[in-house]
């Protein structure tokens, strides 16, 4: 008998929409996460004419970028134990996005900064059931030697905003006001319902055990998951990458005009493009390389370590961009970077779902909430490290030490006998 735990496949089906189901739900949380990261890059991306307009100083931006760090890590605390326990995720997970899409659209209409850092908390409150909601649908539907790569695919919708954001803000900036930027990509988040009813529709039918899983009470509590080794590396490997992540979606487009006084314009847009591009590839390949190597033999466990490994040599090449002594130098060492983030980061969210299967969304949350705020506290301490020491260079030592620890902990909590019964069931 099939466990009321396990991961579950859809039935055979000669219809295509039946027998494609679970990849054209992966489909729309690849939009939602899409949607998820344009919003919250919004500002970052507007943040230079922004600043011009309100008078921020560097301390204030850097204040104005973490806000919703804040709110979004906290935030994490409630609503991973809150997602977990519903049942009806085709209307519950609309309202999340309609809540931070209409945040982000009423920044169109701040008029001074307090109402910018307001609209910026509540924003951080909608997003925050994102990953929650996300993770758990993915380890539910894709069994553990397809999750990092279903985990990248999904990832990545977040980096193709990065790929969007810039371009499609600093047009709106440049050609007509930044407030225009907010509009738009706020209503996007709108139309994104549509596309969700039609696909995720009738679960019990396509999956068979679909109300048995999604509805069970597991008997761990959260008492039981914090005594677990692996949650704890979890946890820890997180606080060290994910500040890392932060920096590029937050501070990126400020590190580029500041340290290299790139103007405000398309050829700004063409820089961070190419190195959100790269970021994508990394998710691909990350969860590809594991695939890879599992399908050529390799201990599932043993296949994320090496991925991981690679991916933090990659990463440390954010020590030598002090010394850059070109833009374009600059530029490739961030793209080596954030190649390597990105192959981490589908592997993290992996580990996630393996440490319980009953309780995904109160696992992610509460990770989320230990690794997002020591994420919001260095992106607010970034704006005034920098305008103290006028450089980059100190938050770069920061990085590389917090990388380091990352991998450190990978080896030590990440162990077979710790982790959850599938790793071992998929090799």
């Amino acid at each position: 008998m099939q466990s009321a735990l396990a991961p579950v496949s859809a039935p055979a089906s000669s219809k295509w929409f039946d027998r494609h189901w679970r990849w054209l739900v992966l489909g729309t949380l690849f939009l939602a996460n899409f949607l998820n990261y344009l919003d919250r890059q919004t500002l970052s991306n507007a943040a230079d004419p922004i600043c011009r307009e309100f008078g921020l100083d560097n301390a204030q931006r850097g204040r104005l970028l973490a806000m919703f760090v804040y709110t979004y890590a906290a935030t994490h605390l409630f609503v991973g134990p809150l997602i977990d326990r519903v049942r009806n995720f085709r209307l519950a997970f609309p309202v999340f996005v309609v809540g931070w899409s209409i945040s982000n659209l009423l920044v169109a209409f701040a008029r001074d900064y307090s109402t910018l850092l307001g609209l910026r908390a509540l924003l951080g409150v909608w997003e925050a059931a994102n990953f929650p909601i996300c993770l758990l649908l993915i380890a539910r539907i894709f069994p553990a030697k397809e999750r990092v790569l279903a985990n990248g695919i999904f990832y990545s919708g977040a980096i193709l905003a990065t790929l969007v954001a810039p371009k499609l803000v600093i047009y709106f900036s440049t050609h007509y006001h930044w407030r225009w930027a907010f509009l738009f990509s706020g209503a996007l988040g709108l139309m994104w319902i549509a596309p969700w009813l039609v696909v995720f529709r009738q679960p019990e039918r396509r999956a068979a055990e679909w109300e048995t899983v999604i509805g069970a009470k597991s008997t761990e509590d959260v008492a039981t998951i914090l005594r677990r080794p692996a949650f704890w590396g979890v946890v820890l490997v997180g606080m060290g990458i994910i500040p890392g992540l932060y920096f590029m979606t937050q501070w990126l487009p400020s590190y580029l005009t500041q340290t290299w006084n790139l103007p405000y314009n398309q050829a700004l847009g063409d820089r961070l493009v190419l190195i959100s591009l790269c970021q994508d590839l990394g998710m691909w390949l990350g969860g590809g390389a594991v695939l890879a190597l599992t399908n050529r033999g390799w201990n599932l466990l043993a296949a994320r370590r090496a991925t991981i490994l690679v991916a933090y040599g990659l990463m440390m090449s954010i020590l030598a961009l002090s010394g850059s002594p070109s833009i374009n130098v600059g530029v490739a060492l961030l793209c080596l970077y954030v190649f390597g983030l990105g192959a981490w980061l589908a592997n993290q969210q992996a580990f996630k779902q393996d440490i319980s299967r009953g309780r995904v969304a109160t696992v992610v949350g509460l990770v989320g909430f230990a690794e997002t705020m020591v994420s919001a506290f260095i992106v607010d301490k970034i704006g005034s490290i920098t305008q103290q020491t006028g450089s980059f260079g100190a938050v770069f030592a920061v990085f590389a030490g917090l990388f380091t620890f990352a991998v450190t902990m990978v080896f030590v909590f990440m162990r077979q006998r710790w982790l959850g019964s599938e790793i071992v069931a998929a090799d």
